[in-house]
């Protein structure tokens, strides 16, 4: 599993905004809450910058 931990989620909004964006990126989330995201396997860089640029904005 791997932990990601993102700034800024305030409310439950961020949470399906994040689990949407994870989705459409073909990642699998086994866990979401406020500030945090459990992936169910390991993601490559080129996953993460790829969610860090769809996350930014």
């Amino acid at each position: 599993m791997n932990t990601l931990f993102i700034k800024n989620m305030v409310c439950d909004r961020c949470i399906m905004v994040v689990q949407n964006e994870l989705e459409k990126l073909g990642l699998d989330a086994k866990n979401i809450k406020l500030g945090e995201v459990i992936l169910s396997k390991e993601i490559t860089s080129l996953e993460k910058e790829n969610l860090s640029k769809t996350l930014e904005p």
